[in-house]
């Protein structure tokens, strides 16, 4: 039997498009929102070894575990941003979708960047 799956963060799926620049007429890319704060489970993974410096600056990555129901539509060129208590956060999507056992959730795994 599958565990249940608690649905209670809110996340934006994003898919990049391109645009024209109205003054210059280059190709600019934006995004287009294909699911607007819908319910899923994320959870952060622990990283080690997540921060890095290279010339003189210094990064670290965020990994998590994205798990949401598999009606929502996800690609792996899409983006994330997670709407929580402390602000929203933009995250890449580097893995899946893979369906899980259930048969009724998809899971992505995500990873975010911060300077400093």
């Amino acid at each position: 039997m599958a565990t249940m799956i608690r649905l209670d963060d809110r996340v934006t799926i994003e898919r990049k498009t391109k645009a024209r620049d109205p003054d210059y007429g280059t190709e600019v890319d934006s995004w287009e929102v294909v699911a607007d704060h819908i319910w899923a489970n994320v959870q952060d993974v622990l990283s080690s070894r997540g921060e890095k410096v290279q010339n003189g600056l210094a990064t670290a990555t965020q990994p998590a575990r994205l798990r949401l129901r598999k009606f929502h539509i996800v690609t792996p060129d899409m983006r994330v941003t997670l709407h929580g208590r402390f602000g929203d956060r933009v995250m890449q999507i580097v893995a899946g979708p893979a369906l899980l056992d259930d048969r009724m959730h998809v899971e992505c795994m995500l990873e975010g960047y911060s300077n400093g």
